[in-house]
């Protein structure tokens, strides 16, 4: 942790990283032409705001709602920053076609795996069990596939280096390279933990929701996937607290396990922009000066 004990997170864009910290979130990015830039943002998480959202459970469908959001936004602006803005505009239908597909997809994985199960004639608590699993293998096998393309080797990478550097942060409050280079590429407070929580609870869970026609199933998965991200959230913050106890490290390895895959060995480049990035986040999360000289020679990307 920080010495004002600011605890920070982040992932993997489009040629570079996000880091975010309860104050803000910032990129770092190495453009199309190797020119590195820097982007921050202030905002205030949702579960910082007010006692509704701050209270427990609420928050983890809180922190759902924020990953998403900064996340996808992150995602897109990074996308324009590597091309140097040059890519023309999305028109309005291209954007309705994208998000129409999106939520497809994303209903597919909801409700496909029960609709799948409908024509197995099993009691409900099997089919519930038989749905968890489905979802898992779904899980699995769509990020071992996405794995295998070469954008997605290089998302993986960047994943590896934004690990390494808030964990050399967080120990030594350094990031010198070749403090950095000294940390493993997984991290237990990744993102991929709180996915393996959302199946296995899922898995745990899925037993107990009846059985009803097409529509009902849809909205019942619905609502699943808000209280599992409740109890996940919920989890995850006991693991963190209790890091050391039996039952934590039962909940963190498998998700380390699963990094295995989500995440690649960096190159001293993509490093770099990691180091880039998570220096800007502190600079003015922290308000401190210490990593000015890392911040010389990018770019600061204004928006608005």
């Amino acid at each position: 942790m920080s010495d004002i004990n600011i605890s920070y997170g982040g992932q993997a864009v489009i040629g570079g990283v996000l880091i975010q910290s309860p104050k803000g979130w910032s990129l770092g990015i190495r453009d199309k032409d190797d020119n590195l830039h820097r982007y921050y943002e202030p905002r205030i998480p949702l579960v910082q705001r007010n006692k509704f959202w701050s209270s427990p459970f609420i928050r983890g469908f809180g922190a759902l709602i924020d990953s998403m959001y900064v996340g996808f936004k992150a995602i897109t602006l990074s996308e324009k920053i590597y091309s140097k803005f040059e890519d023309e505009e999305e028109s309005l239908l291209s954007k309705v076609v994208t998000y129409s597909v999106l939520i497809a997809v994303l209903l597919l994985f909801i409700a496909g795996p029960r609709l799948l199960v409908e024509m197995i004639n099993y009691p409900q608590i099997g089919t519930g069990l038989i749905e968890g699993l489905f979802r898992g293998v779904i899980v699995i096998i769509y990020v071992y596939l996405i794995g295998r393309t070469k954008d997605a080797q290089e998302l993986f990478e960047y994943h590896g280096a934004e690990h390494m550097t808030i964990a050399s942060y967080e120990d030594l409050q350094s990031l010198e390279f070749d403090n950095v280079m000294k940390y493993p590429k997984e991290h237990v407070r990744c993102g991929t933990s709180f996915l393996f929580l959302i199946v296995l609870i899922s898995l745990l869970t899925l037993p107990f929701i009846p059985n009803l026609d097409i529509v009902m199933t849809t909205v019942t998965r619905l609502l699943h996937v808000v209280l599992v991200s409740m109890i996940s959230y919920e989890v995850l913050k006991f693991n963190f607290k209790n890091s050391d106890s039996i039952i934590a490290k039962i909940f963190a390895t498998p998700g380390i396990w699963v990094q295995k895959i989500t995440t690649k060995n960096p190159s001293k480049e993509q490093i770099e922009v990691a180091i880039l990035s998570m220096a800007n986040c502190i600079t003015h999360s922290e308000n401190t000066d210490r990593f000015d000289k890392i911040l010389q020679n990018t770019s600061e990307v204004k928006i608005g």
